[in-house]
């Protein structure tokens, strides 16, 4: 299905074209408000096309508004199982400079594409640009910067001021500045160059989550410059289904299906570290090592591991990367995971609280 024609804006002068790659995974209801928020664009824009990829059983209704904004927008069909594959097979229905893409439970500002072609244009070099986030409800609702950390097991703060350019011998260097210039967590808060992914674009099959993490792998490992963009451009939705939040997610027809995230992302984490190596880029190797071991920790706490000593090496082989990334939920993690060693059930309790709070130090705006 293609959509396009009417009288749309004027494109921005010398801003790189975006392509808006939305993915929506057997989730009916909300991708309809992620259209609304494109076709509600404004500002001087780039040349935009926009492509949905769609579960098989779901039928994508395009806004009119986008005849009125000159858009074409094309619905793909994909059968792909994991985020990877989903995304991969809608790239090729793009032609663009720059890849944006956009989750089906999210939404933008009505200036975040002005504002992302202006930041491209201004840095040539750039391979790979995150913007920040403002959280909303389930129903569009505004929900506080803190309740959303809590949410999210996020405790770093909200970077502020301008954006950052970022090289990778900066990153290399202070792997622990990144908490500092920006989050990387938001697949919908990022624009990546095209060309960037079709050198890649094996490694993007083969990882079936934390496809946020392999896009800002991917432009580390290119050699661009990375932007980190402290504005609230993104709307990220803090849901029941939130896969962040919950022990469940919303599967096929909004069935609760168990999230069983383990296999999943260390599988995809592989597949990260596979691709920084193929390019050249072992100096990303640690930091994939990192998130490795981040996330079997976590997810053993997710899951009420019950065996101390697993829990305990664990934690240790955390604690020896704790400098990468967030250093603040690095140690928030390795002491959750000493917890959970001394007292299995009560850490996981404590995990799953409707309410989880920071430790008093960091449940402000974490250090600068």
């Amino acid at each position: 299905m293609v959509e396009g024609g009417g009288e749309g804006p004027t494109p921005s002068r010398g801003a790189p074209s975006l392509g808006v790659l939305v993915t929506v995974f057997h989730r009916s209801r909300f991708y309809r408000d992620a259209l609304a928020s494109i076709a509600e664009q404004v500002g001087p824009l780039p040349r935009v096309e926009v492509v949905v990829v769609h579960s098989p059983d779901v039928t994508i209704d395009v806004p009119a508004r986008f005849n009125t904004q000159g858009w074409t927008c094309r619905a793909v069909r994909s059968e792909a199982v994991g985020e990877g594959p989903f995304l991969a097979d809608g790239l090729d229905a793009l032609a663009t400079d720059f890849v944006v893409p956009l989750d089906d439970d999210d939404l933008w500002t009505p200036w975040r594409l002005a504002t992302v072609g202006q930041a491209l244009a201004a840095v040539p070099s750039v391979a790979y640009y995150h913007n920040g986030q403002e959280f909303v409800d389930a129903d569009g609702g505004p929900v506080t910067a803190a309740s959303a950390r809590r949410h999210l097991r996020r405790f770093s703060g909200s970077p502020r001021g301008t954006p950052v350019v970022v090289g990778p011998a900066s990153l290399r260097r202070s792997p622990g500045r990144l908490a500092r210039w920006g989050s990387s967590f938001n697949n919908s808060s990022v624009a990546i160059r095209r060309s960037v992914l079709d050198d890649c674009v094996e490694d993007l099959r083969a990882t079936k989550r934390l496809i946020d993490s392999f896009m800002f792998y991917a432009g580390a490992a290119s050699g661009g410059a990375l932007v980190f963009d402290p504005r609230r451009l993104t709307r990220y939705r803090i849901h029941t289904w939130n896969r962040s939040r919950g022990a469940r997610t919303l599967g096929p027809f909004e069935r609760a299906e168990p999230s069983q995230t383990r296999e999943g992302r260390l599988a995809s984490l592989e597949a990260m570290g596979r691709m920084v190596h193929r390019r050249g880029a072992d100096w990303l190797v640690p930091w994939v090592d990192h998130d490795r071991t981040y996330f079997d920790l976590l997810e053993g706490l997710r899951e009420g591991e019950s065996d101390r000593v697993r829990t305990l090496r664990r934690s240790f082989r955390l604690a020896r990367y704790v400098r990468y990334g967030d250093p603040v939920m690095n140690l928030v993690l390795v002491f959750t995971g000493a917890a959970q060693a001394v007292a299995p059930g009560v850490a996981f309790r404590a995990y799953w609280s409707e309410d989880p709070t920071p430790p008093a130090a960091l449940a402000a705006d974490g250090p600068r």
